[in-house]
């Protein structure tokens, strides 16, 4: 990387259809960030789990409603902000998907992915907004 800091924003329509371009124009923003690339597989899959929960449970698939983007990059990691424009929820009321209660149902894996293969992931109060970052290896010299 050349400069300290690097932003970009996008805006990507709740359209599923629309979760790997948007996944790949990222992934390419992203090329100059020195991880590995099971380190890159794990953002790309929670990138993606990120946007397909906030157009699903968040814009309710309405494509004119956009799920908004935000990636940053510095010197020590990588933070992406992913916002919906829905009501939000209570990420503590989720149901803990590894209990035997849960192990059948379909919700809440992606947010147990992501929480578990980035460094922090913290939402917002309302709860339609996620922070997810990843630390990148020091740099030797």
């Amino acid at each position: 990387m050349t400069k300290d800091r690097e932003l970009k924003e996008y805006r990507v329509p709740s359209d599923l259809s629309e979760v790997q371009r948007a996944s790949a124009d990222i992934l390419d923003f992203l090329k100059t960030v020195p991880l590995s690339e099971g380190g890159l597989f794990d953002l790309r899959l929670c990138l993606e789990e990120a946007l397909i929960n906030a157009m699903k449970y968040g814009n309710r698939l309405r494509p004119e409603v956009p799920v908004e983007v935000g990636v940053e990059i510095d010197s020590d990691e990588v933070r992406i902000r992913v916002k919906d424009q829905g009501p939000g929820f209570d990420v503590a009321q989720l149901a803990d998907c590894t209990q035997s209660d849960n192990l059948l149902r379909t919700r809440g894996r992606g947010v147990y992915l992501i929480r578990k293969l980035m460094d922090r992931a913290e939402y917002n109060a309302c709860g339609n907004e996620l922070l997810m970052v990843k630390r990148l290896p020091k740099r030797r010299g």
